[in-house]
């Protein structure tokens, strides 16, 4: 059995948080949750494009926040936000994360 090298993060993640119907996909085995994690750690922001990637890098600088995405399968797309203070970082769907923007 061999050790996953797991990359250091680039910051703090504080509390992390993940939606209900994020941890049911979990359950089902549809998602793993804590590589894409890992991955939103490291600073890899997965499916981003060239400007929001250089808005998280410059993030990493300014103390604003972080947010990864990333295309799991057709129409399930995760997303992860790490806010401003490092206190939080939560993991949802992106309709969910869309549903939060209208509240």
């Amino acid at each position: 059995m061999t050790a996953l090298a797991l990359k250091p993060p680039k910051f703090p993640h504080g509390r992390v948080y993940m939606t209900s119907r994020l941890i049911s996909l979990v359950r089902e085995g549809k998602i793993d949750a804590l590589g894409y994690l890992e991955r939103h750690l490291s600073g890899d922001w997965g499916d981003l494009s060239r400007l929001e990637r250089q808005a998280n890098e410059a993030a990493l600088a300014g103390g604003r926040l972080f947010v990864s995405r990333f295309n799991i399968s057709s129409g399930l797309i995760l997303v992860i936000v790490t806010n401003l203070e490092r206190r939080l970082t939560k993991l949802m769907l992106l309709c969910e994360f869309l549903d939060d923007i209208d509240d």
